[in-house]
């Protein structure tokens, strides 16, 4: 199996083989977390690379649903955003509506005070206790979460911020089929940190899509870890990142 650090990289067919394999992987360690006896907590991403990741772990059996916290890892902030467009919305209708979670923490992305509802959400998280299980994706900026090039600390002490998007990541936001209709595109975020993220005992990192190449090709190739590009710090973590045969880099296809 291939690697980036201590990172293993899983090379799958396509978008859905990628989708069922990451659930199954989620699914086996939600399991045997709860068997353990204790509640577990986990943060979620949104966006159109979990689409099938999120189906996929909505229907697996025999998880004790009533006993998983869950919390989305970012939002929009812009008090005039429909709903719809939100990342809260788009897991809440794919999975939390379908598998009732003990508790469900979403950003208020119309909040009046985006500094003080990132306060509130790393508060909230904090509250928790440690976290179990973490699956994100990885934006064509190299961002995780809303956590964009230039704008992080891997040692900030902060779990929550508010963040400016980046026009790599308003690109990809134009041509989200999610997004599209919206028509215009939110400048800020709010936004777990990459501290507060990578501090889950269990790491899932879900990249499917040609769109995603370009980063993965970038961030793979790059020997050590830098705020220039977010993604890079997976390096220094063990975790399990699934990539399929579009979103693959070609030095690792070969």
């Amino acid at each position: 199996m291939p690697a980036y650090g201590k990172t293993d990289i899983v090379i799958c067919d396509d978008e859905h083989d990628l989708g069922r394999r990451a659930a199954i992987a989620v699914a086996t360690t939600l399991r045997e977390l709860l068997s353990a006896g204790r509640d577990v907590v986990m943060i979620l991403a949104a966006g159109e690379s979990q689409m099938t990741f999120l189906d996929a772990l909505a229907v697996e059996a025999d998880i004790a649903w009533d006993r998983v916290v869950c919390f989305n890892m970012d939002d929009f902030w812009d008090p005039r955003m429909p709903e719809q467009y939100t990342c809260g919305h788009q897991t809440r209708t794919q999975l939390y509506d379908k598998v009732r979670p003990k508790r469900v923490e979403l950003v208020r992305y119309d909040a009046d005070d985006p500094e003080a509802e990132a306060e509130r959400f790393e508060q909230l998280l904090r509250d928790a206790g440690p976290v179990d299980i973490l699956c994100q994706g990885i934006g064509t900026s190299g961002h995780l979460a809303m956590c964009e090039p230039g704008q992080i600390d891997f040692g900030s002490d902060r779990w929550a911020k508010v963040v400016q998007l980046v026009e790599q990541s308003k690109k990809q936001l134009r041509e989200d089929p999610n997004f599209k209709a919206l028509g215009y595109i939110p400048e800020q975020g709010i936004s777990l940190t990459t501290p507060a993220m990578l501090s889950a005992s269990h790491i899932f990192t879900i990249v499917p899509l040609a769109l995603k190449k370009p980063i993965l090709t970038r961030m793979l190739g790059t020997e050590m870890p830098t705020t220039d590009l977010p993604a890079t710090i997976l390096k220094w973590h063990t975790g399990t990142l699934f990539c399929d045969r579009h979103s693959c880099p070609d030095f690792l296809m070969s």
